[in-house]
């Protein structure tokens, strides 16, 4: 789900390499290649200066997170865009919090949970523009060093192009020269897709790793670990328990007391009533890919795509009978061509698919009705409250009004730089 060393945006979502050929040299190849060298700050001067700057313009999109009136992107490892969205027909970006190596959102109250790499932070936001930092769980995230020495984070990558001789071709390679980082592979990853979570605190996407419940922020900090964390003072998170959890997770999902963990192996259900400490249910296995999930009192969807770094060839949305949560079986797929995030809104449900977003009647999960598809290419994560579709994709964010589905409407585009 998150790689050790954190590459800039370009370098996860497609690697550049450029292969050139000498005909003259039978036992060598040259081959050019995107290097990127990392900048460090001082850690505490990095934290200084998150305190709401002016908008700024969107580069690598990530998760979205809703809260009253207002909507929060996540620019992937560079912050978080607040955007006021009183208006869906015409949102505007607000406030932009400079936060290296920010990839997660949740909120309660005037309270933002943000991961600084390996740290999180409670933020206060009740003014955007004079964000404070109050409160730090150090080392929390524990899979994203960004180097030895912890008191420096990556702020900005150098990037520059370099060449060398190698051997023959075929093999892709990993170089990791002193100081910088650079790719010889070729393959591309798709972003995390998402889904909606509603709740008081706000409402998260199908690829939160982060949910909000009571006084606890449950929160996967890293491929096989469920970490607890106490926010009964919701300006100093306090850290409870990081337990073993599963294999490979991904997302996180709640359901009244219960935790959904999405991973590439299936769902693991976990009990929160004694909140402190989770307790497994059940598991439900599928065929290795990628998972986001989402669920309501009666039954679990789970969309699976290939062709990432998760493995495995299934394109499919699985529906799964969870009136008993602790046995949850497979009720129907669906084939599909890549989904992704996926949201629910009452009999309504949203998946993204590649190309398009597809909105189905879920009256009878048995038998999904397609309403109809919007366009929206490369979509990965979606919000669906109060009529109110939002989505994220990798051009921009786009908003739907859906208060009649069978005439689903676009209110506005906010594109990427």
């Amino acid at each position: 789900m998150r790689n050790k060393i954190n590459l800039p945006a370009i370098c996860r979502i497609s690697v550049m390499a450029t292969f050139l050929l000498n005909g003259c040299v039978k036992d060598t190849i040259t081959k050019t290649y995107t290097l990127y060298t990392p900048v460090y700050s001082l850690k505490s001067s990095v934290r200084a200066a998150i305190n709401g700057d002016p908008g700024q313009s969107v580069v690598q999109p990530g998760q979205i997170y809703t809260k009253g009136s207002f909507i929060y992107l996540n620019d992937v490892d560079k912050g978080i865009h607040i955007i006021d969205n009183s208006d869906p027909a015409n949102p505007v970006q607000t406030a932009f919090l400079n936060i290296p190596g920010n990839e997660n959102i949740a909120i309660r109250g005037n309270i933002l949970y943000a991961d600084m790499y390996t740290d999180l932070l409670a933020i206060d936001i009740t003014n955007p523009h004079q964000a404070k930092i109050t409160g730090t769980a150090w080392g929390f995230f524990s899979n994203r060093t960004t180097g030895t020495d912890t008191n420096y984070v990556i702020t900005s990558w150098i990037k520059k192009d370099t060449t060398v001789e190698t051997s023959a071709p075929g093999t892709p390679q990993f170089y990791n020269i002193p100081g910088s980082i650079y790719y010889t592979m070729s393959a591309s990853a798709v972003p995390a897709a998402a889904n909606a979570v509603a709740g008081a605190t706000g409402t998260a996407g199908s690829t939160a790793v982060m949910t909000l419940i009571g006084d606890y922020l449950y929160v996967i900090p890293e491929e096989h670990s469920l970490g607890v964390v106490n926010v009964s003072d919701a300006t100093h998170p306090t850290i409870t328990t990081t337990m073993q959890a599963g294999f490979d997770l991904e997302t996180i999902f709640p359901l009244q007391n219960r935790l959904l963990l999405g991973s590439k192996e299936g769902v693991y259900v976990y009990s929160i009533d004694n909140p402190a400490q989770p307790v497994q249910l059940s598991e439900f296995t599928h065929g290795t890919a990628c998972d986001p999930v989402i669920a309501d009192q009666n039954y679990a969807y789970v969309t699976l795509h290939s062709g990432t770094s998760c493995g495995g060839a299934a394109n499919e949305l699985d529906v799964l009978n969870a009136q008993d949560i602790t046995q949850a079986s497979l009720l129907k797929t669906y084939p599909m061509t890549s989904p992704s995030g996926l949201c629910k809104d009452g009999s309504l449900l949203f998946v993204c698919d590649g190309p398009v977003v597809k909105a189905f009647n879920a009256s009878d999960p048995a038998n999904l009705q397609l309403l109809t598809e919007l366009n929206v290419t490369n979509a990965y994560d979606m919000i669906a409250t109060n009529n109110i579709l939002v989505v994220a994709s990798t051009g921009g964010l786009y908003q739907f009004d859906y208060s009649n589905p069978s005439h689903i409407t676009q209110l506005s585009y906010l594109p990427v730089k």
